[in-house]
């Protein structure tokens, strides 16, 4: 290409780059002189940052005259950026892009914004109004890479998720592994492996136990005992409703632990064991206020018998069991927990 065919092309380029920028201009977007130059350019050839009358300036020499190297670097002059009209702003490097372990939003940035918002949702890094990050799904998110992927801590809750949608397994969408989920029936989910619905556990939620927390044997239950509420043999046809929240000691039956069962557990690991048995019988231990008998728990086949069962039992919402003998025989029993989900 000759010198001339070089200044042709720059004289188009520059003439496009002037409808542009006078596009801009007439958009109503809030471009001002008074604000600073409302176009940046970069010479490629020494990375000069020239404003747009600068640039426009150059226009006018002769294009004649432009060597071959000097057209090309003019040729590649690149628009940086609009300043001060709100479409992109360019801000060098502030103390929150110092190399630590901690994000610092210092002064106040925008960490994530990737919602079409409402009023008052706050997504400054350094915000204690309204909400850190907001978003909405189905709009692209972004990012954060370092010691901690994401760090938050709030005064009533360091996440709340809002429950929608049916159980994820039963999704006919293609899930990945990691992700989290709680379905309109405030059950927490987890996905281990990808797929369509994907591999899914349930991790919380009503009906589901919780983690199982094992501890040193106690007793919380022991019919022969007169410090118990309910004590005594339990005979053919009764029920008993017992606690299990307690701790008491084997011998006297003195209370040793309060809430040894904490509020909350949804199910217990027991030991249930009957002494001083009288003909042959059984008991079925539900839970609490439940009568019915689907299953026994424990059964003897004659007097003076000492037994015991290790079973796991599920508590209603006071850590309660309820015993039923519907056998014809009558004993004495005791419950010793080992273990409890919460």
């Amino acid at each position: 290409m000759s010198d001339s065919d070089l200044a042709d092309e720059v004289r188009r380029l520059r003439a496009e780059l002037d409808e542009v920028k006078q596009l801009l201009r007439n958009s109503g977007r809030g471009l001002s002189r008074s604000a600073g130059p409302a176009f940046a350019a970069i010479d490629a050839d020494d990375g000069t940052v020239r404003s747009d009358s600068e640039s426009d300036s150059e226009s006018d020499s002769d294009a004649g005259s432009v060597s071959r190297r000097h057209a090309l670097h003019t040729a590649g002059v690149i628009v940086a950026g609009a300043l001060a009209g709100g479409i992109a702003t360019v801000a060098t490097a502030g103390p929150a892009a110092a190399t630590t372990n901690y994000f610092v939003g210092e002064p106040a940035i925008n960490a994530a914004n990737y919602s079409s918002g409402r009023g008052g949702d706050a997504i400054s890094a350094t915000s204690t109004n309204g909400y850190g990050v907001y978003g909405y799904g189905g709009i692209s998110g972004g990012s954060f890479q370092g010691n901690w992927g994401v760090i938050l801590n709030g005064t009533d809750a360091h996440i709340i998720m809002n429950p929608s949608g049916t159980p994820p397994p039963s999704s006919s969408t293609i899930q990945y592994a990691g992700s989290i989920k709680l379905d309109s029936n405030s059950v927490l989910w987890l996905c281990i492996a990808d797929g369509t619905p994907g591999v899914w556990q349930q991790i919380g939620g009503l009906g589901v136990a919780g983690a199982y927390h094992a501890v040193t044997p106690s007793r919380v239950y022991d019919s022969r005992r007169p410090t118990y509420p309910l004590n005594g043999v339990l005979s053919s046809g009764q029920n008993r409703t017992i606690s299990v929240a307690n701790s008491y000691h084997t011998g006297t039956g003195v209370l040793v632990t309060s809430n040894f069962v904490p509020a909350g557990a949804t199910a217990v690991f027991a030991n249930v064991g009957v002494v001083n048995t009288v003909g042959e019988g059984w008991l079925a231990v539900n839970p609490g206020g439940v009568t019915a008998v689907s299953a026994s728990t424990i059964n003897w086949s004659a007097a003076g018998q000492i037994l015991a069962n290790g079973v796991a039992l599920t508590l209603n919402d006071s850590r309660q069991l309820t015993a039923v003998n519907r056998s014809p025989g009558s004993t004495d029993f005791f419950i010793d927990i080992t273990g409890y989900w919460l």
